[in-house]
């Protein structure tokens, strides 16, 4: 059986943005090659769908405001 760590309370995930959020659960999600990647707002959700590959690989302007 796998050693997984225990959840916690205080989650905390990284943005595909790079920005770090302490509830994940609160924002917009994707999986991405067998991770769950999370996004700081809507508008980078729809600009990851759009091209992951590139917006992984830091090719795609994030967007800061939602529309």
């Amino acid at each position: 059986h796998m050693n997984l760590p225990a959840p916690s309370n205080e989650l905390e995930a990284v943005t595909a943005c790079g920005g770090k959020i302490s509830d994940p659960d609160r924002y917009p999600s994707a999986p991405y090659r067998g991770q769950r990647v999370y996004f700081c707002i809507r508008a980078c959700l729809r600009a990851f769908e759009a091209d992951p590959d590139r917006f992984m690989a830091g090719e795609i302007e994030h967007p800061t405001d939602e529309d």
